[in-house]
């Protein structure tokens, strides 16, 4: 009888400590599962973000690349003009005819303020 007292009172004990141990694992489960919901957002999140970035960076790229053929054929046009000034006297070409040099020079420098303007525009490329 005693014995059966004591099998039960374990019985009950091991059955009591295995409901609570039931419970705080399936605790556990419910919170990490939600843990991985909110990680599996912030992953996409995170995806998204660094596919923005991406696009950013392609887009940035481009436009580098357009300034750097912008860049040359800016050089390419002074290593032009410095030749064709090298091999004249303007000295001269002014006072022998001033009108004609000074109708080029007035048109030159409209089309290079033209320039100037568009090249620092901040939004260029906004466009």
């Amino acid at each position: 009888m005693k014995a059966a007292l004591v099998l039960g009172g374990i019985l009950i004990f091991v059955t009591g400590g295995s409901f609570y141990w039931i419970n705080y694992l399936n605790d556990q489960i419910a919170t990490l599962k939600g843990n991985q919901i909110v990680l599996e957002i912030e992953i996409e999140k995170q995806n998204e973000s660094i596919k923005n970035y991406l696009e950013q960076q392609k887009n940035q790229q481009t436009q580098l690349n357009q300034l750097e053929a912008d860049k040359q054929k800016a050089m390419q046009d002074v290593n032009r003009l410095r030749k064709t000034f090298a091999n004249h006297d303007l000295d001269e070409l002014a006072l022998a005819k001033p009108g004609l040099l000074q109708s080029k020079v007035n048109k030159a420098s409209t089309r290079v303020m033209a320039t100037l303007e568009k090249l620092s525009n901040p939004n260029q490329f906004n466009e």
